[in-house]
């Protein structure tokens, strides 16, 4: 569901979805082009190029990163529609929504926001996709992890280009395909709002599922104000054989 009054950058979300998908792709998009700031680690390794992004190969606070995408999941799809991080009017009223540990989620926006504010303690880890899509059994993605897995696998392969960068500097993210896993949905949740769930599990409250996407997790920020940017593309996929492009920006307040 894409609310009337946004850019067309946004419309095309909907357009692409109807052209390649059918009704399934949801594009968590984060952008942010950080104003001073940088990773703490980056006084110390500044020549390294992709300083202040927690390695593909490690285990940061005891999980991999195939675990943090399934747990961000777990997370976007536990809380209530009505303070859902993804209906943010770009405010930030609900970053702090269901937030626990050493690491903060970003979430991006199914509402065509273009710029979205958050709060975020000092000390977090930022843990965040690019874009990503999650593929499940309540949604029609078939009944087996094989298919959730060639469904998701399938909308990510189209990506021809993504991008990040922090204060400038672009950094690398990571494709990140996860394992099978179960989330849970209270009576008020996002899946059914934009109509995702098929009519055969209306009112289902969980289902198994699998997500692929983009991901980064950057080490704790310093306090004050930040802004991180993000990009991707899809080349050639619109009707008129035109690119679909996304982009946004996430103003972040890093505070003690």
């Amino acid at each position: 569901m894409v609310k009337n009054g946004e850019k067309s950058m946004f419309k095309g979300i909907k357009s692409l979805k109807e052209f390649i998908y059918g009704k399934g792709l949801r594009l968590n998009l984060i952008e942010i082009i950080l104003e001073k700031m940088v990773l703490a680690p980056m006084v110390a390794t500044a020549e390294k190029p992709n300083s202040g992004v927690l390695p593909m190969e490690s285990t940061p606070f005891g999980k991999t990163y195939k675990e943090w995408s399934e747990e961000w999941w777990k997370w976007i799809l536990s809380i209530p529609s009505d303070r859902n991080p993804l209906s943010d009017d770009g405010s930030g009223e609900f970053c702090a929504e269901g937030q626990s540990g050493k690491v903060w989620f970003l979430a991006g926006s199914w509402v065509g926001t273009e710029e979205l504010k958050c709060e975020v303690p000092a000390g977090k880890a930022l843990f965040f996709p690019i874009i990503n899509t999650e593929c499940s059994k309540i949604e029609g993605y078939g009944k087996t992890e094989q298919d959730f897995c060639s469904s998701a696998k399938s909308q990510m392969d189209t990506i021809t280009e993504t991008k990040v960068t922090v204060d400038g500097k672009e950094l690398k993210c990571y494709r990140v395909e996860s394992k099978l896993f179960v989330f849970k949905l209270p009576s008020d949740n996002v899946l059914e709002e934009f109509d995702y769930i098929i009519p055969d599990f209306r009112g289902t409250r969980s289902s198994p599922t699998v997500s692929d996407g983009y991901w980064i997790m950057l080490a704790p920020l310093s306090k004050g104000k930040h802004v991180v940017c993000i990009y991707d593309k899809v080349e050639g996929v619109m009707p008129d054989g035109s690119d679909f492009e996304t982009e946004m920006t996430y103003n972040l307040d890093v505070h003690p």
